[in-house]
């Protein structure tokens, strides 16, 4: 019996720990932010805008700016500002998206730009 109770008991023990591997943990508990920038940054000064709803590692909304220079710096959300910010910056990149799927519709052919949809005109024929 003492044979066969030690891989008895390593297989328990083995399975065990399987099963503490997979339980997924939650990101440290914190919020991304830490301080809070409350000065106004420019629209022209951004080169990303992340935004993140509360979860329950953190309980604020945050909102990251990540400025052309490189810096990250975190915002207030409910500064009047930073939502005209925002607003402008979702109209920004919508727009940005909008002229993407355009450029994409317009094929060149042969040196002339010929549209989606259009048949490019054929040489008359006598």
């Amino acid at each position: 019996m003492k044979k066969s109770g030690v891989p008895l008991v390593l297989g328990i023990i083995f399975l065990v720990l399987i099963e503490v591997q997979g339980i997924p943990t939650m990101k440290n508990g914190r919020c991304f932010c830490i301080n809070i920038n409350q000065e106004k940054i420019q629209l022209q000064s951004l080169k990303d805008l992340q935004q993140f709803a509360p979860s329950s590692s953190c309980g604020k909304a945050e909102i990251i700016a990540t400025l052309k220079n490189g810096d990250q710096t975190c915002l207030n959300p409910d500064l009047k500002d930073v939502k005209k910010l925002v607003k402008a910056w979702e109209k920004q990149t919508s727009q940005k998206k909008k002229q993407k799927k355009l450029g994409k519709r317009w094929k060149i052919k042969k040196g002339k730009t010929v549209g989606k949809f259009q048949r490019p005109r054929q040489k008359k024929t006598a």
